[in-house]
């Protein structure tokens, strides 16, 4: 067996990466090399910069590639902590284990994975999940299994996720993946995917989708629907394919509805429902119609194209039902 000291050690990996993109320093307390089964071990405070990546922990182990005996592979043990600094922004990550790609890159937590981004040092974005993967030159991470996202004043759980960061280390785009759930204030979003975007300023929910949304004033809208669309810079949602909406003593159904939300008083003013549609109060009287729109303030009703109604019998039709447009 073949052991080289910690000096040369060092001296090997900053020449053989010399020529490289990037060069690789290693400091700690105790390092070996065993070139006969491409390995290096080292303890003791060891810290690893690869560009602008550097990496803590007690103890790390180092794969070489057999051929050319360069550094393929860093796995760092016993909590680890791994950084990254692009001006006021800092990407750090936590885990049980940490793994660093030394040829393309990649940062891989294992057990337990924190990763935050900080803008001096006011947190961003922290993402906590079973593993994480974080590519440092797409800046796209990775996470899976028990996913919790903090971002801004949203909560976002999942089985799976991704989020795409700039240049700069701001987020530009969240998707998460399988039972999927998306927390604002005192609303909720449910589906089997959600995506959001901030530059579009929308979140893009599909399959299986529910939303139980909570204004300011008190109103409870309950939306059911196969697909639905917020836009934030406009307040609108957009609910298509078997929609389901429950509004006070209302319940309404059909293949499209969009809820307009005043962007001043963020307070819902109208439910449009498009396609045959039919609302029905407290289950007894109804209307059905190709479009009916609910106006919330003042509460009226107004049904266009082959309008139905229906009133429980002996029963005086409401003001509602008397203004309804044919």
């Amino acid at each position: 067996m073949r052991k080289i000291t910690s000096k040369l050690l060092i001296a090997l990996l900053t020449l053989t990466f010399c020529t490289s993109v990037f060069a690789i320093t290693i400091e700690s307390k105790k390092q070996e090399i065993d070139l006969d089964n491409n390995k290096g071990f080292f303890e003791g405070d060891v810290k690893v910069q690869v560009g602008d990546v550097i990496v803590t922990s007690p103890k790390a182990d180092l794969d070489l590639e057999p051929e050319t005996k360069k550094p393929s592979l860093a796995t760092f043990l016993e909590k680890p902590y791994a950084y990254q600094i692009k001006g006021s922004k800092k990407h750090e990550v936590k885990a049980d284990i940490i793994k660093v790609s030394l040829i393309n890159k990649i940062i891989t937590a294992e057990g337990s994975a924190q990763s935050n981004v900080l803008d001096n040092s006011q947190p961003m974005i922290i993402i906590t999940a079973d593993l994480q993967e974080y590519d440092t030159k797409t800046n796209l991470m990775k996470a899976v299994g028990s996913v919790i996202i903090n971002y801004e004043d949203m909560v976002a759980t999942s089985d799976n996720a991704f989020a795409l960061l700039d240049k700069n280390g701001d987020l530009q785009n969240m998707k998460l993946v399988s039972k999927a759930i998306l927390k604002q204030d005192k609303s909720i979003i449910k589906g089997d995917n959600v995506q959001y975007s901030k530059l579009k300023q929308d979140i893009i929910v599909s399959g299986n989708t529910m939303s139980d949304i909570t204004f300011e004033n008190g109103d409870r809208v309950i939306i059911y629907a196969r697909n639905q669309q917020y836009d934030r810079k406009s307040n609108i949602m957009m609910a298509i394919g078997d929609v389901k909406v429950k509004y006070g003593k209302y319940d309404a159904k059909g293949p499209k509805a969009v809820m307009y939300i005043n962007s001043k008083t963020n307070k819902p003013e109208k439910i449009v429902f498009l396609g045959r549609s039919k609302i029905t109060e407290q289950g007894v009287n109804s209307v059905e119609a190709d479009k009916i729109t609910l106006t919330m303030q003042p509460q009226t009703f107004e049904a266009v194209g082959k309008v139905k109604t229906q009133l429980e019998q002996n029963s005086k039709p409401s003001k509602n039902e008397m203004e309804f447009s044919l």
